[in-house]
């Protein structure tokens, strides 16, 4: 299976209550190589917040589409696909939530994506697990510049580091546990793609009709 790469910019931390205003998707072939990317902003309709985190201002997002607008080229992007990111059960919530904002009636469980940051405890040796410290882990020069298709990138090449390590047998640890004591595995994305195939993405022609 092919991978769909995800890194959301939000108006802050809570999924219930905050937005997402850039998303950025970089489509991965099974063997790790790029094969396309695709990246908007998205306009919150209400304050973008930390401005001087992600750089993105009101004036940025004023003309940008709404989520249920984009959200037809998001499916497109991620349906069929393994859902990879960094610290991704935070991206999941944050699309899942507006998934339901937009009435659509789909949820994409935390069993059918690859965690990079989890990955990173098992292919690179020990330290911080923050974006940013597993690229210099892993030898990727590569900057974290919090927005997102730039991060979605970051966490692409971390997954080819890990595709490349486990092909070629390379593991710093066979098991290790994530920061909440959760047991961490090998190749997630070989357990992610059985989650992945048996999720039903409507396909969206004109979401009135839901």
């Amino acid at each position: 299976m092919e991978f769909a790469v995800i890194d959301v910019e939000t108006t802050g931390l809570a999924a219930w209550k905050n937005r997402v205003i850039d998303i950025g998707i970089v489509i991965l072939r099974s063997d790790g190589s790029r094969k396309a990317n695709w990246s908007t902003l998205i306009n919150p309709g209400r304050p973008v917040g930390s401005t001087l985190i992600h750089g993105i201002t009101d004036a940025d997002v004023a003309d940008a589409p709404a989520f249920s607008d984009a959200l037809p080229t998001i499916v497109q992007h991620l349906a069929g696909r393994i859902i990879v990111g960094h610290n991704v059960s935070f991206d999941l919530e944050f699309l899942n939530a507006e998934f339901k904002r937009s009435l659509y009636p789909v949820v994409i469980p935390r069993d059918a994506a690859v965690c990079t940051m989890d990955q990173s405890r098992i292919y690179l040796p020990e330290g911080r697990h923050s974006l940013g410290a597993c690229l210099d882990r892993a030898g990727i020069d590569m900057p974290v510049r919090h927005r997102g298709l730039d991060d979605a990138g970051c966490s692409a090449a971390l997954l080819s580091t890990y595709l490349t390590a486990e092909a070629d047998g390379r593991r710093t640890s066979h098991e290790a546990s994530d920061r909440s004591g959760h047991t961490v595995l090998p190749a997630e994305w070989e357990r992610a793609a059985g989650a992945a195939r048996s999720m039903t993405w409507l396909e969206i022609a004109d979401l009135s009709g839901l």
